[in-house]
């Protein structure tokens, strides 16, 4: 883990996602990069010109600020903090940007500054998700202090075809010393477990090595609304999940968008991409 992006659109949101961008960087020792965009209408007069400037200027000053800030606390005057800001739509350019500085993780609001309340996660966030390879790490509107004392991972039991990119959950894991519990919502029509799902819960104890784990199985007709008793109930300091196609994430943002879920909201999501 050598570089995490921090993309701000200098929302109250993006504010929110700020302690724990930096606090990734100190834990895995990683270089960060705050992100900013801006954008004007095209055109080639002079005006416009002069006021794509101005933004460029108000855009790296106020990044300039941020990085201030967070060197002047003495746990991060050891990070090393890049800026960037380029002329462009902010949300299509996030992928690039993560693609550009090699990065491994993107920590980021889960809501724009045009966020649509009700949902759990908001467009912006999600089109990162589905358009970069890196693993997103969405930080909720109502997030506490940063802590990760145990961190749960939801899961369908299906196999997961790239092993290697839960590294970035057991790494940290690892360094935060949070025990790691596996999640699965049981139907009365899935209570007979086939071989695979049980060789498959086998297979990520042994993938999460010498860190501690357990297995939670959990009843409900409804998987999301189990996923959310669950996290309701034992309160975990992080959520993480595969994003894959017909995945549990994929699931879990479809029925955000017509019925809100029940998530704790200061819970701040992992999202791996498979």
């Amino acid at each position: 883990m050598k570089h995490i992006l921090y993309p701000t659109d200098f929302s109250l949101n993006s504010e929110m996602a700020l302690p724990y961008a930096v606090e990734m960087a100190r834990l895995f020792k990683a270089d960060i990069t705050l992100f900013n965009s801006y954008k004007l209408p095209y055109s080639k007069s002079n005006l416009i010109m002069s006021m794509q400037d101005r933004m460029r200027k108000d855009s790296l000053e106020e990044l300039e600020k941020i990085k201030k800030r967070i060197l002047a606390d003495d746990r991060y005057k050891d990070l090393k903090i890049n800026i960037d800001s380029r002329v462009g739509s902010f949300v299509p350019l996030i992928p690039k940007v993560a693609n550009d500085c090699s990065t491994n993780m993107i920590v980021m609001g889960t809501k724009g500054a045009s966020s649509i309340k009700e949902m759990f996660i908001g467009s912006n966030t999600l089109e990162v998700i589905q358009t970069t390879h890196c693993p997103v790490l969405a930080i909720p509107e109502n997030a506490e202090e940063v802590k990760i004392n145990k961190i749960a991972m939801a899961t369908d039991l299906l196999k997961v075809n790239s092993p290697e990119r839960l590294n970035v959950l057991f790494k940290l894991a690892k360094i935060t010393g949070a025990p790691i519990e596996f999640v699965n919502v049981v139907r009365k029509q899935d209570e007979s477990f086939s071989e695979e799902k049980t060789k498959q819960a086998a297979l990520l104890e042994e993938m999460a090595g010498d860190i501690p784990t357990s297995i939670h199985f959990t009843s409900n007709e409804d998987i999301i609304d189990g996923l959310s008793e669950y996290i309701n109930e034992k309160k975990p300091d992080l959520v993480a999940m595969l994003s894959r196609k017909h995945s549990l994430f994929e699931r879990i943002f479809n029925k955000s968008i017509t019925n809100k879920l029940s998530f704790r909201t200061e819970i701040p999501l992992l999202v791996i991409d498979e």
